[in-house]
């Protein structure tokens, strides 16, 4: 078996408990040996401490021939010779794991490739989560203490400001400020996000990242009180009880307080004219629709000319110019479902069953499920791989890991009780026929209340 030969010594350990580089070397080549194991090679960090894996250069060069399947195990005089933190060598083992390499121990006999090695693991894994939450919890008190005292603790930075890393503070960004005041000044004017955001994309200006302007990144704009000189904190979060705003901060304000304060008035005009024109049945295929360009979410638009009621669907991309996808009218949604209702009959094979809607629905919401599963795991791995290499800090990685923790246990818990629920139901062809039938000759007969609660 392919073995790596970690070593490691730092000023201290030598001095005080004599684990020399060449008494681990010896030791470690003769416990291969008698395993019958190929050395690949030996990594060796000397005279480095255990408490930090990204400053050691040779436990980083393991860590990538792992990652190229170059050794399919790494051994050790002592697990501490990897790390002093429980936390870290949880991450690493799961690291080993995931590119199936085993981790072997000369001192504590540790080896994760049968059953007692990989309960010890699991025991190990307990208190590295009690330290993780513990973790949680002390970050999560810090970036409350910090906002509390007037600080701003997303290292990101926001747009119309510059993060001074190291002293931790905001400094404004003239040029953008300039833009942010522009954007509270162009929907004081009438213009909805949609056509600020798309006004901002064709002039070629990129957002704080280099990226294209939506409807979201205006309204986060027009909603930050940190542009009149305050802070909040716990807003989005699960825990919204937490939530709160600071006055007392130690950045500049960029937006005129009575500016901000229209604003949100305006918005929230705006918000309630648009919930009871959306209140109408009317647009009953708007909550089913989504865009056949790009996926995203489509919107109504009801306006009269002659008197007359015309109904219009759109993809909300298009506004911001992100999609490139036309608008049609209610009128030719309206053929194209019967026409589809018709063909469907037709569609419809002679010698088998067809699966209901409530299978259907089951089938794509695992389908969907099991898909944003593998993604959230991807993400666990690529967060571990960047902090083990030194490239996330230990606080943001502890977040991360937490949140997406969390969200994996969620969606687990929603695929095992979706599965218990589900009892598979089958309908015959000719009955499925007969229903399919009955719905297009009874459409023209339902009100807009009727067919807006069948569609949803």
């Amino acid at each position: 078996m392919p073995t790596g030969v970690y070593i490691r010594v730092s000023t201290e350990d030598q001095a005080t408990e004599g684990f020399s580089i060449n008494a681990q070397k010896e030791k470690l080549t003769k416990y291969a040996e008698i395993n019958d194991w190929q050395i690949l090679d030996y990594y060796i960090d000397d005279g480095i401490s255990g408490k930090n894996i990204k400053d050691r250069p040779e436990i980083t060069r393991m860590l990538n021939d792992i990652k190229k399947r170059k050794i399919k195990n790494v051994l050790v005089y002592k697990l501490d010779r990897l790390t002093r933190s429980l936390l870290n060598l949880m991450e690493l083992i799961n690291l080993f794991e995931t590119y199936d390499c085993s981790l072997n121990s000369h001192t504590e006999k540790l080896d994760t490739s049968n059953a007692v090695g990989r309960m010890f693991v699991k025991i190990l894994g307990t208190f590295a989560e009690f330290e993780r939450e513990n973790l949680a919890e002390r970050v999560s008190f810090g970036y409350e203490q910090k906002t509390k005292e007037g600080n701003y603790t997303n290292t990101n930075g926001v747009y119309g400001y510059d993060y001074i890393a190291g002293v931790g503070e905001l400094k404004v960004n003239e040029r953008e400020a300039l833009l942010v005041n522009k954007i509270y000044d162009l929907y004081l004017s009438n213009n909805s996000m949609l056509s600020i955001s798309k006004m901002l994309n064709d002039e070629g200006v990129p957002t704080k990242r280099g990226g294209k302007w939506a409807q979201s990144t205006i309204r986060s704009i027009l909603t930050n009180p940190l542009y009149i000189g305050k802070v909040r904190y716990g807003v989005g979060s699960k825990n919204k009880h937490k939530a709160f705003v600071v006055d007392n901060v130690k950045h500049l304000p960029i937006v005129n307080v009575k500016k901000y304060d229209n604003v949100q008035k305006l918005m929230k005009k705006r918000s309630e004219l648009k919930a009871r024109r959306y209140s109408s049945n009317d647009t009953y295929y708007f909550h089913v629709l989504k865009c056949g360009c790009c996926g995203g979410k489509m919107h109504a638009r009801q306006q009269k000319k002659n008197n007359k009621q015309y109904i219009t669907y759109a993809c909300n991309g298009r506004q911001s110019g992100n999609c490139l996808a036309l608008g049609f009218s209610h009128q030719k949604m309206e053929k194209a479902f019967t026409d589809y209702l018709k063909k469907l009959q037709n569609l419809l094979p002679y010698d088998s069953v067809f699966v209901n809607e409530e299978n259907k629905t089951f089938f794509k919401n695992k389908q969907l499920i099991t898909r944003t599963l593998k993604k959230y795991k991807l993400k666990e791995a690529e967060t571990r791989n960047l902090f083990l290499e030194g490239s996330l800090p230990f606080d943001e990685y502890k977040i991360l890991m937490k949140e997406i923790e969390s969200k994996l246990k969620e969606l687990e818990n929603e695929l095992k009780k979706s599965e218990e629920n589900f009892k598979a139901k089958e309908i015959p062809v000719d009955d499925a026929k007969k229903i399919i039938g009955n719905i297009e000759l009874n459409w023209k007969h339902l009100n807009n209340k009727e067919r807006k609660t069948f569609l949803e």
